[in-house]
């Protein structure tokens, strides 16, 4: 009787031990890869993996991962926080990988010169995630869909290249940028979303060319100065910059600049809400509904004690129609 406790305890240990999950390994290269592994040499996946209670995979610098079209899954009900994790790495590529049910899909933190091409992410939090100061990452021809709340966020990270990716119905914004300076984002294709289709907050000289938007607005808000979009074709909507109180005071959207959109199907083309000094040059609105002399392209208002001056829209001569040569630039 007195051994009974000392073989119940080993027991337990081992029954505990039959549902913990497998200690994370190195892989790459002739190793294959599982769950939450670390891939130290560059390699191509022979098939699906999960579904993942933790992060699915880990990247290092110099690294390729190739997917090859393999899915990996994780758990709307673990701890699954990563689908592919590339952290502080430099030089990375992940290529051909469909990633879900994870909190961030594809996730870059710190470093520098990573490449993201050809994956798809859907049904995570967030789709692709840029944060901790990522510099000069390219993110092309990703398909980036219904994700609960925003498609790509780019948080405090700066000269980034996202170009002919498709953000399409994420749940809130299709494209977030926040406190992220000097970014490129060409010939994208943003589809529906619920909230804005870009959102451009505390960010600056952000470069935005030949992006097809549509039915959510551009928004601009807060301390957002010397950003441009040229060339964009809106349908659905239009751009709104918009004042944003922080803890501190108010802060104020100014000397942005647009030139060259078409803008169509909107009664909102132009609204500034407390922002001042912004520029639209040489753009085309749709002139049954949102054109002089009828219609006012734009809408003033105050807001935070700032009165909405400066402002300056001056339309092309000339119409905005579908233009199918827009998809030529992807």
């Amino acid at each position: 009787m007195k051994m009974l406790p000392t073989i119940v305890a080993t027991a337990l240990v081992a029954l505990l031990a039959s549902f913990a999950p497998a200690a994370a390994a190195l892989c790459g290269g002739t190793v294959a890869c599982a769950c939450g592994d670390t891939v130290v040499e560059s390699t191509t996946l022979t098939g699906d993996l999960g579904v993942c209670d933790t992060t699915g995979l880990r990247i290092r610098s110099g690294i390729v991962l190739d997917c090859a079209g393999f899915t990996i899954t994780g758990s709307d009900l673990s701890n699954a926080k990563f689908g592919i994790e590339v952290d502080g790495a430099v030089g990375a590529t992940v290529r051909n990988c469909k990633v879900t049910k994870f909190r961030r899909g594809i996730r870059i933190y710190g470093g520098s010169d990573n490449a993201l091409l050809d994956n798809e992410s859907w049904d995570n939090k967030y789709g692709i995630d840029l944060a901790g100061g990522t510099q000069r990452n390219v993110l092309k021809r990703n398909l980036v869909r219904i994700n609960r709340d925003e498609g790509i966020h780019i948080g405090e990270s700066h000269r980034n290249r996202i170009v002919k990716n498709t953000f399409q119905d994420n749940k809130r914004e299709n494209v977030y940028l926040l406190r992220s300076n000097g970014n490129l984002l060409k010939s994208n294709l943003m589809n529906p979303s619920n909230a804005a289709a870009v959102f451009v907050k505390h960010s600056s000289r952000n470069v935005f060319v030949r992006n097809w938007i549509e039915d959510a607005a551009v928004q601009v808000r807060g301390d957002s100065k010397r950003n441009v979009f040229e060339g964009n074709y809106l349908k659905g909507n239009g751009y709104l910059f918009e004042a944003f109180e922080e803890p501190e005071g108010w802060t104020f959207p100014s000397e942005n600049e647009i030139h060259g959109d078409c803008i169509r199907k909107t009664d909102f083309c132009y609204r500034f809400f407390g922002a001042f000094d912004n520029t639209s040059t040489e753009s085309r609105v749709d002139p049954t509904r949102c054109a002089p002399p009828e219609n006012s392209p734009v809408t003033l208002a105050a807001r935070g004690g700032q009165e909405a001056t400066g402002n300056v829209v001056e339309l092309a001569d000339r119409t905005c129609n579908d233009d199918p040569s827009w998809s030529a630039g992807r």
